[in-house]
């Protein structure tokens, strides 16, 4: 059972649009990245448990890829498992990357609507 949100609700007493959910995407190749608003858990249990626990489900969300394995078995190993030695190459440009959308979003929403031209 994944408790992630719980902990997260209970540390910090954030509201989901001040949360930042960042997590792994089966169903995107390794590295590959997207923030998006809201949705749902897309069967991401971690996810689903940040969902419950602050009912709602209106967090930013970086998704970042970590391909599916082509086993349905192979799943939990994957997700679980370490990176390869070629994975872990790709790895500080991914985290530089996912680091700068993240702050790029919180620039953008800190300076609030427009006020026109």
């Amino acid at each position: 059972m994944n408790v992630n949100g719980h902990r997260a609700a209970e540390l910090f007493g954030l509201t989901a649009e001040e949360v930042y959910l960042v997590h792994d995407e089966l169903d995107k190749p390794l590295g590959k990245q997207a923030l998006k608003l809201g949705g749902s858990a897309r069967g991401h249990n971690g996810a689903r448990s940040c969902i419950s626990c602050l009912n709602s489900n209106a967090m930013a969300r970086l998704r970042v890829g970590i391909g599916r394995p082509t086993h349905p078995d192979a799943v939990q190993a994957h997700v679980l498992g370490r990176f390869s030695p070629a994975e872990q190459e790709l790895l500080p440009p991914l985290l530089e990357r996912a680091a700068d959308l993240l702050l790029d979003h919180i620039c953008e929403r800190s300076q609030g609507p427009s006020l026109g031209p």
